[in-house]
């Protein structure tokens, strides 16, 4: 009988082994859903500017976590930008650079001609507090400093995606 147990629970191990890496990751639900609070933050942008998102309060501001190594940050960038010019005096746009190197930044935002200021989080601390596990990750915070829209992903992924994002933009008085 005791030579049996050592197989068992060998094979009751491999099986726990292969069910764990079969099964699919799930993504953890986010705290920070419409209607919560965004959490505040300071931060300093490339130009050596400090930014705090409590002294936005009154009007809305997009926060858009990304990379220049990100392909959906690029894919995303132009509609960013646009929307961003659209937006100009309704919502402010803030970047929130994520990982990567300075330099590999400014030469995203000079191809891209990004108009709106690009956030250092040094030790990602913001993107944690914003539980940014992939990029891009965008946020619509309302003049009362709640959270409207999130999105995982490029904005523009889809045709339907685009609309979703121009309506969000639309809700809090910005691009049309």
């Amino acid at each position: 009988m005791s030579r049996f147990i050592v197989p068992v629970v060998l094979l009751a191990i491999v099986a726990l082994l292969a069910y764990g890496l079969l099964t699919p990751p799930k993504d953890p639900p986010s705290v920070l859903v419409p209607g919560k609070p965004a959490p505040t933050f300071t931060l300093t942008d490339t130009a050596g500017k400090t930014h705090d998102l409590s002294a936005y309060r009154g009007q809305p501001v997009l926060v858009n976590f990304w990379a220049s190594w990100c392909q959906p940050c690029h894919a995303e960038a132009a509609a960013l930008v646009q929307a961003a010019q659209q937006s100009a005096g309704k919502v402010q746009f803030l970047g929130v650079l994520y990982n990567d190197k300075t330099g590999q930044d400014r030469a995203f935002v000079q191809q891209y001609g990004v108009p709106y200021p690009t956030l250092l989080d040094p030790g990602s601390r913001v993107a944690i507090r914003y539980g940014i596990a992939q990029l891009p990750d965008t946020y619509l915070i309302g003049a009362d400093g709640k959270i409207v829209y999130h999105h995982l992903g490029a904005v523009t992924d889809s045709p339907e995606l685009t609309r979703e994002f121009k309506a969000a933009l639309q809700s809090v008085g910005g691009a049309e």
